[in-house]
């Protein structure tokens, strides 16, 4: 239709909400791929997080639980069983989005201005990503909604080294009076020392008295109180829960 079918177009794809491309793109498959590649890091995400849960439900951490109700089997076998089940879903999902990758990346080959060898493949990949991705976005909200926390687990696994995670507070807080090189090498040995005796390392440190010249018990128990010791993480945290850099507007 010449000249007015430009006008057509512009019509058209302002009534669909579209933009209007500035020439035929019918070989150049680019958008089409960064779709898919978009889709498949969004899955990657999904996965992580839910790869996360898996291995924070194991009965040896149980820190958090995928949304439990009775009648919910975990198996056919074991009654006791409390897997999670949704979220071992996603990750499978998650390796099966992967797949469309390298179909979208070949994709982007073709001949001349009209190879439709390329967007054939299309018809197949693009749908399955988009099915894909929209499981894992529904079971992974399932799952987070309904995050069972247990903070006690939490509390429980911090005190699993017996003050050992707490090593470097010690250390820092020693070296104030000694050098940091020199607390360093006393707390090492006494870690070392724990470790292998399966001692608590608040007894070491005031049985020795390389420590015990310049640190109370009480000033250990609290150096060994992971409460204390959080650093910036409460800042960190109310970065996240409000929305980070974009809500700011940055």
């Amino acid at each position: 239709i010449g000249a007015p079918g430009l006008e057509l177009q512009r019509l058209l794809f302002a009534d669909l909400g579209l933009a209007v491309p500035e020439i035929a793109w019918h070989v150049a498959r680019d958008t089409v791929a960064e779709a898919v590649f978009v889709y498949a890091m969004v899955g990657s995400t999904l996965t992580q997080v839910c790869n996360e849960i898996v291995g924070l439900q194991r009965t040896e951490v149980a820190e958090v639980e995928e949304p439990f109700h009775m009648g919910k089997v975990g198996s056919s076998t074991m009654p006791h069983k409390r897997n999670p089940m949704m979220s071992e879903g996603v990750i499978a999902l998650g390796k099966l989005i992967h797949s469309q990758v390298g179909p979208a990346l070949a994709d982007m080959i073709a001949e001349n201005e009209r190879d439709q060898r390329g967007w054939m493949a299309e018809w197949s990949f693009l749908p399955e990503t988009c099915c894909l991705l929209s499981g894992m976005l529904f079971w992974t909200n399932r799952v987070l909604s309904g995050l069972i926390v247990y903070p006690e687990n939490m509390a429980r696994n911090l005190e699993a080294l017996h003050g050992l995670l707490l090593s470097e507070n010690v250390m820092l807080k020693l070296g104030e009076k000694i050098g940091r090189q020199a607390a360093h090498e006393v707390v090492y040995e006494l870690c070392m020392e724990a470790f292998e005796k399966r001692l608590p390392l608040k007894s070491l440190l005031l049985k020795d008295k390389r420590v015990n010249r310049y640190l109370t018990e009480k000033q250990v128990d609290e150096l060994l109180d992971p409460r204390k010791y959080t650093g910036l993480s409460a800042r960190f945290v109310e970065r996240v829960t409000q929305g980070g850099p974009a809500a700011r507007g940055k």
